[in-house]
Parts: structure tokens; sequence; C-alpha cells
């Protein structure tokens, strides 16, 4: 229970400020503030865009628009490494706290079997997508990125300023990856025949929490990474 209700209301609340700042970064930067007209503002532009997404062309674009992100960052055989990775974590984000928020007895059955699928897969991927992107995170490669850097990332109401894209980028990537790592430590100790019940359960709570850290990052990620 306390699980369930913390998760939603994180990601409701991450998903209204991120929204709210990608509005306000659309006015001009003396009515960047937060005010009663601003938010009203705000909920009748977040109104109509969600609406949008009721028609199925709106999920066609945005299909189309990710799989060309796809292959404009991630080049050759390495393209399709993304798409398991998308591909398997969309279903481990979606049944997993589905799961959590409506089925009292969590998840069990096929869909327990598919997860566990899913979730090899996206530990492969994630492996590899390490790998091939954790260069660009250093710190020294986030220093030049910033001096070149024009445009703006996540937009502070209260200091009236936008921080660099590049390092939320970073922030996101740390730590989807760590807790990505995280998920597959805990399901391969729960397997595992070497540890006791209370171990068991310390895996268990490991996992759940370490989920809701990834899809938190990964909201944050679309935000700064793919969403222009």
């Amino acid at each position: 229970m306390i699980f369930g209700i913390t998760s939603f209301v994180l990601i409701i609340a991450l998903s209204l400020r991120l929204t709210f700042g990608r509005f306000l970064s659309r006015l001009p930067e003396d009515q960047r503030k937060v005010s009663v007209e601003n938010f009203k503002a705000y909920v009748k532009w977040i109104t109509g865009w969600k609406l949008s997404f009721l028609k199925l062309e709106r999920w066609d674009h945005c299909l189309d628009y990710l799989i060309a992100w796809g292959r404009k960052n991630y080049l050759g055989w390495t393209v399709w490494v993304f798409y398991a990775l998308v591909l398997s974590y969309v279903y481990l984000a979606l049944s997993g706290m589905f799961f959590a928020w409506f089925v009292p007895r969590g998840l069990y059955g096929f869909p327990l079997l598919l997860h566990v699928a899913a979730g090899a897969l996206f530990a492969i991927s994630l492996t590899i997508v390490f790998f091939i992107k954790a260069r660009v995170y250093l710190p020294e490669k986030l220093r030049l990125k910033t001096e070149g850097q024009q445009k703006g990332g996540f937009w502070c109401p209260l200091l009236r300023k936008s921080f660099p894209r590049i390092y939320l980028e970073a922030l996101a990537f740390w730590v989807f990856v760590l807790a990505g790592f995280l998920l597959a430590a805990s399901t391969l100790g729960s397997m595992l025949p070497y540890f006791n019940y209370p171990a068991q359960i310390f895996f268990f709570h490991l996992h759940r929490w370490s989920a809701l850290t990834s899809v938190l990052s990964a909201c944050l990620a679309i935000d700064v990474m793919i969403v222009e």
C-alpha cells in the first residue's frame, strides 16, 4: 500500500513538474514564474496536449519520432539494442506498476513469466547501452558539451534559470543505469537458493524501490534527451 501510493504520487508529481517546466520555457523570460495565471494557462495547455493522445495518428507520430531518434543516436546494429531496451522496459514498467497499484496479490502467472523474460532482455540491452554511452557522460565530456550547449534544459522557477541540459541527461543516464543494475541484482538474488527469508524480503523491497527510481529517471530522460 505504501509503495503503491508513494510511487503513484512521485510519478505524477515529477510528470507535472517536467511538463510545467516545459510550459514555462515556452513563455518569454519575464513571464516565467509560478502564478495563478500561468497555472491556469498550463492546465489548458496540458489538457489540450493530453487529449491529442486519444487520436491514433498521435501515437503513430510518437512511434515514428522514437524510431528516428534511435537511428540518429545509435548507429548500425546498436539501434536494435536501443529498441530492445525500450520494448522490454515498457513492458516491465507497465506490468510492474499496474500490478503494484491495482492487484493486491502482486505480479503473478503468465505476466510474471513474461516479466522475467523481459527483464533478461532489459539487463542484456542495458549492459550494452552502458558500454556504448557511458563515456559520453563522463565529467570531462560534460564540461566540453556544456561550453557549446545553447539550449536550456530544466527550468527552475525559484532560481529563474535553466540548468544545462547535458547535466540532466547525465543524471538521468547514471540513475537509470544504477537502478537497472540493482533491479537485475535483486532479481538474481531472489532466485538463488543461498539467501534466507529475511534476505528474500530485502531483495523484494530493493527491487520495487529500484523500479520506482528507474521509472522516475526514465521520465526525466524522456524529457531532457528525447523530446524536443
